[in-house]
């Protein structure tokens, strides 16, 4: 059932997640990178993706930089991918009582992807475990 149409809202939320482990410096979609949204059957909306430490250990992570790609055909590679979104993390050490970093990416205007397309995501470090990150779209399905 599409969504409404006058105006349009999302219909089902599509909250997209990946976990990233592994670095990839390249900004064309080639190398490690991370399946985060397929797009529904009727075309999704996407507002924003967050990128947040998830370490298990408490240790400082390293300053990187994550990307976002979009690619039409839902595959990743330099063939199919753009880079529609990227934005620096700042190094942080998690304690007890402080935050592992976080950085979102919101897009100045939605970015709207058709129905067999998604977003794949990729950082530019890991130097160990104080390195994995957390992917989450916000997003929703028409």
């Amino acid at each position: 059932m599409p969504a409404n149409t006058s105006p349009i809202f999302i219909l089902t939320p599509n909250v997209g997640t990946a976990t990233l482990t592994a670095a990839n410096t390249g900004s064309n979609g080639d190398g490690t990178v991370y399946s985060l949204l397929t797009a529904g059957v009727n075309g999704t909306r996407v507002d924003a993706v967050r990128f947040r430490n998830s370490q298990v250990a408490l240790a400082a992570s390293t300053a990187m930089v994550h990307r976002i790609f979009y690619s039409p055909t839902n595959q990743s590679g330099s063939a199919t991918s753009k880079l529609v979104g990227e934005v620096a993390t700042a190094a942080a050490t998690r304690t007890a009582a402080v935050v592992g970093a976080t950085s979102i990416y919101t897009f100045d205007q939605p970015l709207i992807i058709p129905s067999g397309s998604g977003l794949f995501v990729a950082q530019s470090a890991y130097a160990g475990a104080q390195d994995r990150f957390d992917a989450q779209a916000f997003a929703g399905d028409y």
